[in-house]
């Protein structure tokens, strides 16, 4: 293996460390909001906040926005269902 690969490797493995923890930070904050709105007797699905987000991201990031949105989805159904 080519040390031009192993760097790239190394990197991939700290981005792949910060994305993590704040996926993780992610959900325990937006399990909190779930936890309120249990709570306040308020729904859990928010269709135009989670929409709101994924333009956000889209925006942010054309480039990757079929993936962030697959990836979001995922983050948002996991959260509301455990």
């Amino acid at each position: 293996m080519t040390n031009e690969i192993k760097e790239l490797r190394a990197k991939l493995d700290l981005l792949d460390d910060k994305i993590s923890d704040l996926i993780s930070e992610r959900v325990k904050t937006a399990r909190k909001i779930v936890e309120i709105k249990g709570r306040n007797d308020m729904p859990k699905d928010d269709f135009s906040r989670e929409s709101a987000i994924l333009n956000r991201i889209s925006e942010l990031h054309p480039e990757n926005s079929e993936l962030l949105k697959e990836i979001y989805g995922r983050i948002f159904d996991w959260v509301k269902n455990h």
